[in-house]
């Protein structure tokens, strides 16, 4: 009986050592998932801004408004 009773007891270790490095990689999936979500807004907020600033800089206007180049 008592080596049943250390295979169980074993297991129970060995589950138990599992569970906790479980709890350890969901914790860094969890803040990893945080950071790339941040990162992807981010991301997005630059994408805006550079396509602000290009639609801003390739507004060409009038071209009669425009002097000639021997000016």
């Amino acid at each position: 009986m008592s080596s049943e009773q250390e295979r169980i007891t074993n297991l129970e270790i060995s589950l138990a050592h599992l569970q906790r490095q479980y709890d350890m990689l969901n914790e860094v999936v969890i803040e990893q998932t945080r950071e790339l979500e941040r990162a992807t807004k981010q991301i997005a907020k630059w994408e805006n801004e550079v396509n602000s600033m290009k639609n801003q800089m390739e507004s060409p206007g009038d071209p009669l408004d425009e002097k000639p180049p021997h000016y």
